[in-house]
């Protein structure tokens, strides 16, 4: 019995754990950073983000996810960034930290078109709670001692082709390294990389006149051996102050969406009305953004211009 358990909980925290290695989010839109560490250093201010996704509600051990990122223009070409992330699925748990940098080729006069190229690294430890394992004996000593809780390390990679406030198109690979730790204390060899993650993601600006704009945007996602995930996006915005939308994750989630933005501080909402078996078991995804922009228009901002980002002025 106790080699039919241990086997069944090995197989659920390996499925889990691989599922979970980039956790999924809506609102990427309003943090390019967490995708791209070419994103560092690209804005004219210094955003704070905090990011809480609840996802599948009333599911137990469905996957709860936060992150607190932000990133900064140093001046010279050079931008950088850093995120904190706790990624809880269950009785396993991903925490972590990235930094990254940045170098931004200028492609205008006023630096407003970039090409830029951004490396990080990342640290994080995977963690599995006992306390949440429900054993067929009490106490099961291959339960106990059967996993190993150690620190990882890894590498991201980005590019990003950006009109400020217009438009951008960039391209990343995350877990670059597939670090492999195992996390299962078995006398047979065991390995758990972590998979690579590759984005494609883009957008384009709309200016529909003084107080109305458009922005069309996609996201590819492929985490290998997975299938490749589409997110076709669409969001309108309102005098600068407010913006509402919606999102097509193709066989998954229509998400809808929508921020209050108010110049230093913003929030947003999403809901994933989710498509797939587990709507049978889920009454969908929550998701709330927060941002507050710190130091605008000074010394950080690259641009030294008064042209304004359309949506964050």
């Amino acid at each position: 019995m106790k080699t039919i358990t241990l086997i069944i909980v090995l197989q659920l925290i390996a499925f889990v754990v691989p599922a979970q290695q980039v956790p999924l989010t809506s609102q990427y839109m309003m943090n390019q950073y967490i995708l791209n560490p070419a994103v560092a250093g690209t804005e004219s201010f210094i955003p704070i983000n905090l990011n809480i996704r609840n996802q599948w509600l009333n599911l137990e051990g469905a996957p709860v996810t936060q992150t607190l990122s932000s990133h900064a223009w140093l001046g010279k070409n050079i931008g950088i960034g850093g995120c904190f992330f706790n990624d809880v699925t269950g009785p396993t748990r991903r925490t972590g930290m990235s930094m990254s940098l940045a170098y931004h080729l200028r492609l205008n006069k006023d630096f407003t078109r970039m090409l830029s190229f951004g490396l990080g690294g990342v640290f994080f430890q995977r963690y599995v709670d006992i306390d949440k394992l429900t054993t067929a004996e009490p106490e099961d000593m291959s339960i106990l001692n059967g996993f190993n809780n150690q620190l990882g390390q890894d590498a991201n990679f980005g590019m990003l082709y950006s009109d400020y406030g217009k438009y951008h198109v960039g391209f990343s690979v995350l877990n670059l390294l597939e670090s492999k730790k195992d996390l299962y204390n078995v006398s047979d060899e065991i390995k758990n990389p972590v998979s690579r993650a590759y984005y494609l993601h883009g957008a384009y600006y709309f200016d529909l006149g003084r107080l109305y704009g458009l922005e069309p945007s996609f996201l590819l996602q492929r985490q290998e051996n997975t299938p490749i995930q589409v997110d076709l996006n669409l969001r309108f915005t309102y005098n600068k102050m407010f913006w509402f939308g919606g999102s097509y994750r193709m066989q998954d989630a229509f998400v809808l969406m929508f921020a209050l933005d108010m110049k230093d501080f913003a929030i947003g909402y999403s809901y994933d009305l989710t498509m797939s078996e587990i709507r049978k078991h889920s009454q969908g995804s929550h998701e709330v953004n927060f941002i507050y922009r710190i130091f605008r228009k000074n010394a950080f901002n690259r641009l030294n211009t008064n042209k304004p980002h359309p949506l964050f002025s």
